[in-house]
C-alpha cells in the first residue's frame, strides 16, 4: 500500500505500507514493513519501521527493527521486540469475541 495523500484512521496490512513524501497519516498502522517519507501522527506496530529523510513519526513505535535515517524525525516512544514477540492485529483474530448471545439469568425481583 502506498499513501501519497491524507488519510485518517487505522491501517492493517499483511505486507508493506509506504507513506510517500506528500503522504500524511493520522492514525495507527499495523503492517509487516513500514516506510515513512511523509508524516505519521499515531502509533505503529510492525516488524520493520524505516523513517527516511524528510520522514516524521510522532507516536509510539513497536518494532523488531527501527531505522531512522539522517534528517528524519522521530518524536515519541519506541519498543523493540525479538522476532517471536511481534504480534500483529491481523494475527489476533482468534481473540475477537464472538457475537453469540449469552444467556442472562434473572437474579431476583427488586421489590
Amino acid at each position: 500500500m502506498h499513501i501519497d495523500g491524507s488519510l485518517e484512521g487505522s491501517i492493517i496490512a499483511k505486507s508493506n505500507v509506504v507513506i510517500g513524501k506528500s503522504g500524511n497519516v493520522n492514525g495507527s498502522i499495523n503492517a509487516e514493513h513500514l516506510v515513512v517519507s511523509g508524516k505519521l501522527m499515531g502509533n505503529c506496530e510492525c516488524a520493520i519501521v524505516e523513517i527516511l529523510p524528510q520522514g516524521r513519526i510522532e507516536g509510539e513505535v513497536r518494532a523488531r527493527e527501527l531505522i531512522i535515517e539522517k534528517t528524519a524525525e522521530f518524536v515519541g516512544h519506541s519498543i523493540t521486540h525479538k522476532d517471536n514477540e511481534i504480534k500483529h492485529s491481523f494475527d489476533k483474530s482468534k481473540n475477537i469475541p464472538s457475537n453469540t448471545p449469552k444467556k442472562v439469568e434473572n437474579v431476583g425481583d427488586t421489590k
